[in-house]
């Protein structure tokens, strides 16, 4: 994963191995460079083991004998773990030393989930069966047979959708409380739901680039996915510590493939999202950027350090009259923050604020993209606080958490 995950390799050496031993014991050390204090921040540990005789299924982590919530992830499907990741809170210089306890067939525990993720069918007798995943050709029109159009996802603190069509448009959906919702509103907020404090989609893409939706470039414009042979979705997991999905698009451009996973941690708004193709990319081809919301919009424009925001207010429902009037315009901000050396060139129109990507060495190029409803309960109330908080959010993405692994010790077979 990229810099805003703490990647630790976990080897098991072979002559430590033996199918009688359950548990190994590991003390992670983790501390943290920056000269502020961070909350909430992920520590990944990469679950290697080539030897497979001792296959992590499940894992207790404790910080001063007080266990402290975790998740281990599959995420290329294949039935064998390969991430574990927590949340740690550590102040400005400070270490914080965890112990981490894996078990090779005990199932790992159930914990406050802080993230959710799903993707529903919408069936005729609307029992929104749930799907862990779905794939089509590319000229099949199912996006109305998806109940909220495509794969949702959440955090406490923010949540989206992603079109299942040649737009995959990432949409936005802004709450007043940090707390998990789309369960109960399927994104489709009730007037009712919206009394009682739940939120709502917060904003109107229209032919516009939304919040970091990933787009087709052709050199002038920038272009939905329309020549795909096939394309699917994908729930990774759904927490409780973070949500991960995935977007895939088969033979395009004369037999392209791409998978691009977005990554949601509890407690963050923003997404991490990772584009991986079958080969390097020798041109200009995709492009992201953020919105230009409402008729009177403000941005933040600063292409050398791949910075790019937006602010303003606009019906976040304009299919109909009836819709406007239930959901009143919403004012919203929209980042993405796109690494320097993934941008070819930046380009402003009077829809989008886009950076160009291309060129590039290796066939996997990641971003980031997030965004803030003023409607949220201690949240970003103007322009100027929104555009303020960048370069921290920048900083932060670039200085993880630093995280040392020592003292791995098999205990003995129960």
């Amino acid at each position: 994963m990229k810099k805003v995950l703490i990647l630790a390799i976990l080897l098991f050496p072979a002559s430590l191995l033996t199918f009688a031993q359950q548990t190994r014991v590991v003390t992670a050390i983790v501390s943290n460079p920056m000269r502020v204090d961070r909350e909430d921040e992920p520590v990944v540990v990469k679950l290697k083991n080539k030897d497979r005789r001792f296959i992590a299924r499940s894992a207790v982590v404790t910080l001063n004998d007080v266990e402290v919530p975790s998740q281990i992830d599959d995420l290329d499907g294949d039935g064998l773990p390969d991430e574990l990741v927590f949340l740690s809170s550590v102040d400005k210089g400070a270490s914080l030393e965890y112990t981490i306890t894996f078990s090779d067939t005990e199932p790992q525990k159930n914990y406050v989930a802080r993230s959710y993720a799903d993707l529903l069918l919408d069936d005729k007798r609307q029992r929104y069966p749930h799907l862990t995943a779905i794939e089509a050709p590319g000229k099949s029109d199912i996006y109305s047979d998806l109940y909220h159009h495509g794969v949702a996802f959440e955090s406490d603190v923010s949540a989206y959708r992603i079109y299942f069509d040649k737009r995959q448009n990432i949409d936005i959906y802004g709450k007043r409380i940090k707390r998990l919702e789309l369960a109960d509103t399927h994104f489709y907020t009730t007037p009712q739901q919206l009394e009682e404090g739940y939120g709502n989609d917060v904003l109107w893409a229209g032919n516009a680039i939304g919040c970091g939706t990933l787009k087709l470039w052709d050199g002038e414009r920038p272009n939905d996915w329309n020549e795909v042979t096939t394309r699917g979705q994908r729930i990774v997991t759904t927490g409780p510590i973070r949500s991960i999905v995935e977007v895939t698009d088969f033979g395009f451009n004369n037999g392209m493939n791409a998978t691009t996973r977005y990554m949601l941690y509890a407690g963050h708004r923003e997404v991490l999202i990772e584009t991986t193709l079958n080969q390097p990319l020798p041109s200009a081809m995709f492009c992201t950027g953020v919105q230009k919301v409402g008729t009177d919009p403000y941005t933040l424009i600063n292409p050398k350090e791949g910075l790019c925001a937006s602010w303003g207010m606009d019906f976040p429902e304009q299919s109909s009259q009836q819709m406007m009037m239930t959901y009143p315009p919403e004012t919203v901000g929209l980042a993405v923050y796109v690494p320097k050396e993934y941008v070819m060139g930046f380009r402003e129109t009077s829809l989008n604020c886009l950076f160009i990507i291309g060129k590039l060495k290796k066939p996997t190029f990641h971003y980031y993209a997030m965004f803030c409803a003023r409607k949220e309960v201690g949240g970003f109330q103007s322009k100027d606080d929104w555009f303020s908080c960048l370069k921290d959010w920048k900083k932060n993405l670039e200085h993880p958490l630093k995280v040392k692994m020592k003292n791995f010790t098999p205990s003995p077979s129960k």
